[in-house]
């Protein structure tokens, strides 16, 4: 692994996470992810863009949008006035059924209007923009468990269902021209599914899924659900887009 101390920082990250979050005022003030900003800036500098510019904030981190005029994103990242990333972070801990359609719908909305926006040239005719997307989601007995499919007349998309052996079997059409109820895949494994098929379409370029334990708050302890969307591979598609950015910039000079 090319930055050493990635790992150690992203349980220190992980454990502010859940101190500001359990104290309250990192919730009310927007700074339970904080740390994870520091990292995402440090693997920017490391990566041959040392005087890239860093916005956080409704007010500094605003970027136009195609079907609304702006968007706040999470962290804004700019070098000699062009925008080389924009990197969304989320967390979700308690409410998993009710929120994960929620995080869906965000997810989607605010990628897909950034991403008609640079086709329609906001940002230049040569923009080269990494779209990123972190969410930490609480590893619990909620976000472990397996919800119902209770979609009645059309069958769920492959890759939903607790057992995809049920498929044509017991998951079928009935006599009734309905589809029966089964058991699905849990949140954890279908924000992993959702992670996984955001950078499929390309709607972002990477993406990162944390579970996190409320149980296990001193060791900062994380897991990554599949290597594709681990934190260690969004980190080296960001550094690996920041050395291209200050190679295309080192030719310009």
């Amino acid at each position: 692994m090319k930055f050493t101390w990635l790992d150690t920082e992203i349980k220190n990250a992980v454990k502010y996470f859940w101190q500001s979050r359990n104290g309250g005022e990192g919730v009310l003030a927007g700074k339970t992810l904080d740390q994870f900003r520091e990292i995402i800036m440090r693997v920017v500098k490391e990566s041959g863009l040392p005087d890239a510019k860093f916005y956080t904030g409704k007010q500094d981190a605003q970027l136009p949008g195609y079907f609304r005029p702006h968007k706040a994103w999470d962290v804004v990242i700019l070098n000699n006035n062009k925008l080389v990333a924009a990197i969304e972070l989320k967390s979700q801990v308690g409410s998993i059924g009710n929120n994960f359609n929620n995080r869906s719908e965000e997810v989607l909305g605010s990628s897909y209007d950034l991403r008609t926006a640079v086709e329609e040239q906001a940002f230049g005719d040569d923009a080269n923009i990494f779209l990123g997307y972190l969410i930490l989601v609480e590893q619990s007995n909620d976000s472990m468990k397996n919800p119902k499919i209770e979609m009645k007349h059309f069958p769920v998309m492959e890759g939903f269902l607790k057992d995809e052996r049920e498929r044509g079997n017991l998951y079928k059409r009935q006599t009734d021209g309905t589809y029966p109820t089964t058991k699905g895949i849990s949140y954890l494994e279908r924000y992993d599914i959702m992670c996984k098929r955001l950078m499929i379409k390309n709607l972002y370029r990477a993406t990162a899924l944390l579970a996190v334990s409320n149980t296990d708050l001193e060791s900062g302890n994380y897991s990554n659900i599949s290597p594709e969307t681990s934190i260690i591979t969004f980190m080296a598609k960001l550094s690996s887009h920041c050395e291209v950015v200050s190679t295309i910039n080192s030719q310009r000079k």
